[in-house]
């Protein structure tokens, strides 16, 4: 019997190192079946901060699409959400307002557009309370000792205090990570680390 776990992913991290990969859309599926082969996974927890419906209607519904897949696995998944915060949500027409303003030429008004958004400052946001809430959650189960193992998939340095405290309730941490964005810091706290590894399309566990 494989030892009882529960698994906390930092929705974002792991998002955008799988982007920086290549490797999204992942296939959550077939990553939870092979992380089942080594742990009895009887709890997934989901963090998200959730899109703002008004400021962003396409990634607002996009965002809903995936969560709906998740939560109709037969896996037992738990999505946890805190709201997403705008620090700047940019229009096309905001551009062009601007531009002619400070007397830019029509012809590089769309050079213009491309930039920020090459940037990423067309839509600047910010997640709010997700990681603090993630690391309540994760203490909180550690403290019960329910479970043999607490498995975290991020490569954020910021849990490394959080991993301490959990150890010290007795209970196992391991890292779960892509290969982009890994912290050294974060898996040498942990008692074990799992790579998320790819054989062409096939997702292998290193």
């Amino acid at each position: 019997m494989p030892p009882s776990a529960v698994l906390f992913i930092d929705g974002s991290n792991f998002y955008h190192a799988l982007k920086k990969e290549g490797r999204y859309p992942f296939d959550y599926d077939a990553f939870f079946s092979e992380l089942s082969k080594r742990f009895e996974l009887k709890t997934i927890y989901f963090y998200d901060a959730y899109k703002d419906i008004e400021k962003d209607p396409i990634g607002y519904a996009g965002q809903q699409r995936f969560h709906s897949k998740l939560e109709k696995m037969k896996w037992p998944i738990k999505i946890k959400t805190r709201k997403l915060k705008y620090l700047a949500n940019i229009t096309p027409e905001q551009v062009d307002n601007a531009a002619n303003e400070v007397g830019i030429i029509d012809a590089c008004k769309n050079k213009l557009w491309a930039l920020l958004q090459y940037l990423r400052l067309v839509r600047l946001t910010k997640e709010k309370g997700i990681d603090v809430l993630l690391v309540v959650d994760s203490i909180e189960t550690a403290r019960t000792k329910q479970y043999d193992a607490i498995l975290l998939l991020s490569g954020d340095a910021d849990f490394v205090p959080a991993v301490h405290l959990i150890k010290s309730f007795g209970v196992k941490v391991w890292n779960v990570h892509a290969y982009s964005g890994s912290a050294k810091e974060l898996r040498d706290s942990c008692d074990g680390h799992i790579l998320i590894d790819f054989d062409s399309d096939r997702i292998i566990l290193r």
